[in-house]
């Protein structure tokens, strides 16, 4: 589909997208990218990703563009994800450029999407880790009534020199956090929004949302 399908809405959706529809968290900068895979090995939380090098910005752009959830915000030109996801790209110190996707819900189909879709686009395959195969969910024959998101305590520490502000909740399901943090957007560094549920942390920052 590329940039000029999602930008004017052409191709199989005509729907237009903004900054507030993006549900992951983008990684722009090579300082993004490095604090990640720091953050990653210290917490040896080995999450599924899709990493390829491109010698063209571009190039990168309309890989990530292709995959179904990654759309451009017409209010800022940016790229949003409509999954919780880590995603983008990012120039390298070696003037190349790094597009990736990753995260916990990366599913196995949009893992196999993204190495066809990087390939396609000339990219060339740094590293990636397959995510498990999951089997489908049996529909529900009822659907549940919509959750509540409840507040806890706000929580305030010092690093760095920063303030870091830490708004915590409460939800029910995975649903109802991401529905909350895509209605609450943060415009503001060192401010976090997180959503303790059974299923995980779900955190919201000026980046985007993702899970703990």
């Amino acid at each position: 589909m590329g940039f000029f399908s999602k930008l004017f809405g052409k191709g199989s959706s005509t729907k237009s997208f903004r900054e507030n529809d993006n549900m992951g968290t983008r990684q722009d900068s090579l300082h993004l990218a490095n604090s990640y895979w720091m953050a990653r090995n210290v917490s040896q939380k080995f999450e599924p990703y899709v990493l390829y090098t491109f010698d063209q910005a571009i190039d990168a752009q309309e890989a990530l563009l292709d995959l179904d959830c990654i759309h451009l915000a017409q209010d800022t030109g940016k790229l949003i994800c409509t999954e919780t996801l880590l995603f983008g790209y990012y120039e390298t110190d070696e003037g190349k450029y790094e597009a990736i996707v990753c995260g916990e819900d990366l599913t196995h189909e949009l893992w196999a999407a993204a190495k066809a879709s990087f390939a396609r686009h000339n990219g060339k395959r740094k590293n990636d880790q397959e995510p498990k195969k999951r089997p489908k969910p049996r529909p529900k024959a009822k659907a549940k009534k919509p959750g509540k998101v409840v507040f806890i305590r706000e929580d305030r520490q010092q690093k760095m020199g920063h303030t870091m502000i830490y708004r915590i909740h409460k939800g029910p399901d995975a649903a109802t956090a991401k529905a909350f943090l895509e209605k609450n957007p943060v415009t503001k560094q060192f401010y976090y929004i997180i959503i303790e549920t059974p299923e995980g942390n779900y955190c919201r920052d000026i980046q985007g949302i993702y899970k703990e």
